[in-house]
């Protein structure tokens, strides 16, 4: 007799407009590898997404290719369902108190999104993670909430009902949902963490600024910490494709999966692998086409020059600010900008000029393949947020 049948899902499943992605795991003892990547195509139309609105404009086709996708698996299946970030509303919210009760706090936090974001959340799920700078934080009496920072996201229930009732009607039980971009941020906090220990021990509790930036086939999120508080995120909605789109119906077994190519890598202080993948592709050319790229530089490079004109660094900070970045696409990291770009930018906008240092995280040193250097026909990165989802739910 089985008490709780729910069990913690060791499959998730994530969402683009191109298509679904099933992400599989298998338990160890210690730790937790990728195990199978399934994918299935979505025809244009199909799927659109929105913060405002339903996402699923053919229900029929949605369930079809969702049905198609699962059907190796016993049902009823529980599952993590990764959303990407433009589905809701995510923004940072200052307190100079706070309440202890859990009611009251997220009567308070609805009662800001509508105040700063105007946004109905009568009409919304909410969720929300409560942050204190450390400068702050060990002066606090235990139980005591002042100086708070909240990151809260809220997303229309219409939106996220509609993608759990096709799970539903799939025989597939959504054990949680999260937004991509935020799972993955929670999943690489403790790497990003080792490797400013690794560097610099005094400050690591304590950095002056660190930055993230994830790029995905629907745009990018980026967010800033200064503290250990969030103090600024946008999310910005861009579509990102290659040259020649090509999404095959594929289901890739990793454990039997032979050797298919290679990722330079680096190691870090801190032993994390750190993926630097090549400039250019098989054929010499960047799969992006250079308006796409040349789209999404200019938007992190205004993101950027935002951030540090709202947020400026005194000269008598450290001059070195850590940018972290990561991306679900196979040779995203051609989108980030150049250093020197990122530089002459910031030095447009006057004022102090932090010098910027970007790491591009690995994803292969969380999948615990067998083999470090096995990409799977460049796919394993769009297993990322189904990944970081079920780690982190």
């Amino acid at each position: 007799m089985h008490f709780f049948p729910i069990s913690a899902p060791t499959v998730a499943l994530s969402i683009s407009e191109e298509g679904l992605c099933l992400v599989e795991i298998k338990k160890h003892w210690r730790k937790r590898s990728l195990r199978h990547i399934a994918r299935r195509p979505l025809s244009p139309g199909v799927l659109t997404l929105s913060s405002a609105k339903l996402n699923i404009a053919n229900p029929n086709e949605f369930l079809t290719q969702l049905k198609a996708l699962v059907k190796p698996y016993r049902r009823p299946l529980s599952i993590a369902l990764s959303l990407p970030d433009i589905c809701a509303r995510t923004s940072i919210f200052d307190f100079a108190s706070f309440p202890t009760k859990k009611p009251e706090q997220t009567a308070l936090v609805n009662w800001r999104f509508q105040q700063d974001l105007k946004l109905d959340t009568s009409h919304s799920r909410l969720a929300f993670g409560l942050y204190v700078p450390t400068s702050v934080r060990d002066s606090l009496s235990p139980g005591t909430k002042e100086h708070v920072s909240v990151l809260g996201t809220a997303i229309r229930h219409e939106i996220i009902e509609q993608y759990e009732n096709m799970c539903l009607e799939a025989d597939l039980i959504p054990a949680s949902v999260g937004m991509s971009g935020l799972d993955i941020f929670d999943l690489y906090r403790p790497n990003i963490q080792d490797m400013l220990t690794a560097e610099n021990p005094s400050q690591a509790s304590t950095p002056p600024v660190v930055m993230f930036l994830f790029i995905s086939h629907w745009g990018f999120t980026f967010l800033a910490f200064q503290e250990g508080s969030p103090r600024f995120i946008r999310t910005k909605a861009l579509t990102i494709k290659k040259e020649a789109q090509l999404f095959q119906d594929s289901s890739l077994d990793l454990e039997s999966e032979k050797h298919r190519g290679t990722i330079e890598q680096l190691t870090t202080g801190s032993g994390d692998l750190v993926s630097h993948a090549p400039q250019e592709s098989a054929t010499g050319k960047t799969p992006y086409p250079s308006y796409t790229a040349m789209k999404v530089e200019k938007e992190i490079l205004a993101t950027l020059q935002y951030y540090f004109e709202m947020f400026p660094i005194s000269a008598t900070a450290s001059s070195q600010v850590n940018l972290f970045m990561t991306t679900d696409l196979t040779y995203g990291q051609h989108l980030m900008p150049p250093i020197d770009h990122i530089q002459q930018s910031l030095k447009a906008s006057g004022g102090h000029e932090p010098l910027i240092r970007v790491t591009s995280l690995s994803h292969t040193s969380h999948f615990h393949l067998i083999n470090p250097h096995l990409a799977v026909n460049n796919q394993e990165e769009a297993a990322l947020p189904g990944f970081a989802s079920l780690m982190v739910a």
